[in-house]
């Protein structure tokens, strides 16, 4: 028992530079984890977004194209741009717009949920429909947070066009 007094007695502790030492490891250890992690919490936040816009377009582009494929009684201005039409699913003169949110109605009814613009997080900042012998070529420009923004052209042939 007495050995075992005098080993504890002869045990020297931690020095104060030691400590600050390890603290500092610690620290630096910390920093560079936390910096880790942000960067890939932006990453993640810019792929969803990338992705959730994507499938915003793709889901619009679906949507227009099978409104405009039906169209009857296209009526466009001096531009060729579209103004009314008849729908099969709005009913007679049915104008396309844009909401305050950024979200495209027709007859003032939203054509998609705001859950598909991500409540909020993407709207449509620019669009176009241009009606030109039988055939729709519609432009659209999609952004929202972390400076994602997506753009699609394409075009719909008017299958009840007048011939």
């Amino acid at each position: 028992m007495k050995r075992i007094i005098h080993k504890l007695k002869n045990r020297q502790g931690l020095t104060l530079v030691e400590m600050v030492a390890a603290a500092g490891v610690l620290a630096l250890l910390s920093l560079i984890l936390n910096t880790g992690l942000l960067m890939a919490q932006n990453s993640y936040y810019t792929m969803t977004g990338e992705a959730e816009s994507q499938l915003l377009v793709s889901t619009l582009t679906d949507l227009l194209s099978n409104e405009l494929r039906y169209a009857r009684d296209v009526e466009v201005n001096a531009d060729g741009e579209l103004v009314r039409y008849t729908s099969a699913n709005y009913g007679r003169n049915t104008s396309l717009a844009l909401n305050a949110e950024g979200q495209l109605e027709a007859n003032s009814r939203l054509m998609l949920s705001s859950g598909a613009y991500g409540n909020g997080a993407y709207q449509i900042q620019s669009w176009s429909i241009v009606y030109q012998d039988g055939l729709f070529t519609v432009t659209l420009d999609i952004a929202g947070g972390h400076d994602i923004s997506n753009q699609t052209e394409f075009s719909v042939r008017c299958l009840n066009a007048a011939a």
